[in-house]
């Protein structure tokens, strides 16, 4: 484990606040439900790089691919009724589960009490390294902004580069790596 492990290793549950960590990621107001659910995914690949059970709380109305009380992927997705309870049962999740609480909201924290083990979302984002458009710095690095030009061959007189010319193939058919297949998720509608 990485940066759990600063923790005792009977914490294996962790509560994320999600409210807060949207609005650590710079998410204010409604957050769209394609959003919602790059970040579930995102936390998702966390807990099973951190091997830890994940509960994540959001607030509102649930979505329907991440119904209330079920798992979506591996992780525990639940709902408070409001976002003014929102804090409360963020807190009172954590007791109730023993875990570890991450938010950044004063009022949740000082709800879980002492005996909750808490760190901040501030802390958590810089190791987790995540952002809005779903690349990520845990599996290093991408080849973004790295890629070098290839040079084209000069066109003949009457235009023969059409065929036979393989090293000047567009990047479009290389495979997609993990990094780029989320940002392809957000141009277009996926339809399930």
């Amino acid at each position: 484990m990485g940066l759990l492990s600063l923790f005792k290793p009977s914490k294996s549950v962790v509560v994320v606040d999600v409210i807060s960590l949207f609005n650590a990621l710079g998410m204010k107001g409604d957050i769209s439900p394609r959003t919602q659910l790059q970040v579930l995914r995102r936390l998702t690949r966390f807990a099973e790089r951190e091997e830890v059970e994940l509960i994540a709380v959001l607030s509102g109305e649930p979505l329907h691919k991440a119904p209330n009380r079920k798992k979506f992927d591996s992780i525990l997705v639940l709902y408070s009724k409001s976002s003014a309870k929102h804090a409360g049962f963020v807190a009172q999740t954590a007791v109730k589960r023993g875990a570890l609480l991450l938010t950044d909201d004063v009022k949740a924290e000082k709800s879980a009490g002492a005996s909750v083990e808490k760190m901040r979302l501030s802390t958590f984002r810089k190791a987790f390294d995540m952002s809005v458009d779903g690349e990520s710095g845990d599996g290093g690095d991408s080849g973004r902004g790295r890629r070098r030009r290839r040079t084209r061959k000069p066109r003949g007189e009457h235009g023969e580069n059409s065929a036979g010319n393989e090293e000047s193939v567009p990047s479009e058919n290389r495979p997609a790596t993990e990094g780029d297949s989320d940002a392809i998720n957000e141009l277009i509608d996926l339809v399930d």
